[in-house]
């Protein structure tokens, strides 16, 4: 992230308007095909898994209406997750950090799970994929990943799904470590970039670290600004850097809660380790059950999802709602 410095008189900034419709706790897919991919989180009452359920122990509703599950990829199925690491110029003192955390979230999942890394300044970089099974390769490409540029945020976000992850099928995360700001995104906004995660099936989990306190410390000595003047640190786009920040968590806050993931903070190496921990636990504990919706109408109205299971003191948790619009032939 590109910071400028207002060292004259500066006029007041007007905040920008921070994202203004607040992401429902309602969980969306978009769908389209006409079939439907349901995120299912199933625990007991301690948080523990309970796997081996097979699709005859499921019961799946739409708008109050069961449908007739067709698949069920259980808990043990493996995931293809996207690890997308924010390396803009406001990363460079956090970016050895945000590789062993990196690095040491890799070694947590399973050795069937999937893994493509991405990197992203002012552009998107896919530096490698492979299965946990590849790890020396994949560890040696993140540990050449260098620092540059402005942060394309929106931008890099929305081509992972479109561009990756819209040619894969079965279980799939992402895991974005990022500060959370964006100054150089031209094809995404906020509000269109959260709108399409919560169109996709993709279980989203950021990780925000801190680097406010970075760049607050490039502000000129006082013996360096001139009598009656007064200083704002500001980013590339004109955004005081603490409403900048703002601005950041609640994006992805909204990006973990429209999706079904979580949102961590890390301002330490400990805090990262165990954000990663609890990533790679939860991700043991999904189901993914699929459908065709009786209802074909594709009228892109919100629906709502309930799935039960027959086991005693379960805990379900599935994405609550999707949107149908399948595609045209």
């Amino acid at each position: 992230m590109k910071v400028s410095l207002f060292c004259l008189l500066i006029v007041f900034i007007s905040f920008v308007q921070i994202y203004s419709q607040q992401t429902s706790d309602e969980e969306t897919i978009r769908v389209e095909t006409s079939l439907v991919v349901v995120p299912t989180k199933v625990t007991d009452r301690n948080n523990k898994n309970i796997i081996n359920l097979q699709r005859e122990n499921f019961r799946l509703y739409e708008d109050g209406s069961e449908q007739t599950i067709e698949s069920v990829d259980d808990a043990a199925a493996p995931f293809t997750i996207a690890l997308v690491l924010d390396v803009s110029d406001s990363t460079a003192k956090k970016l050895t950090e945000i590789k062993a955390a990196a690095i040491a979230f890799l070694k947590e999942l399973r050795p069937n799970d999937r893994v493509a890394i991405f990197t992203f300044d002012n552009r998107l970089t896919k530096v490698t994929e492979g299965t946990v099974n590849d790890l020396a390769t994949i560890q040696n490409s993140i540990a050449f990943s260098q620092t540059g540029g402005g942060t394309s945020l929106y931008d890099a976000t929305s081509d992972v799904i479109n561009d990756y992850f819209a040619r894969i099928g079965g279980k799939k995360a992402m895991i974005i470590f990022t500060d959370g700001i964006d100054t150089q995104s031209v094809r995404q906004t906020f509000e269109k970039s959260v709108r399409l995660a919560e169109e996709s099936d993709v279980l989203i989990y950021p990780i925000q670290y801190e680097t406010i306190t970075a760049e607050l410390s490039k502000r000129p000595k006082i013996t360096d600004i001139p009598f009656g003047a007064s200083v704002q640190i500001v980013t590339a786009k004109g955004e005081p850097l603490p409403a900048a920040y703002k601005r950041g968590t609640l994006y992805l806050q909204s990006l973990s809660s429209g999706t079904g993931g979580r949102f961590f903070f890390a301002d330490t190496v400990e805090n990262l380790s165990k954000s990663f921990a609890q990533i790679a636990a939860e991700l043991s504990q999904f189901y993914a059950l699929s459908y065709y919706p009786q209802n074909q109408t594709a009228d892109g109205k919100r629906r709502k999802i309930k799935v039960t299971v027959n086991v005693p003191q379960a805990v379900v948790r599935p994405r609550k709602t999707y949107i149908f619009n399948r595609a045209k032939k």
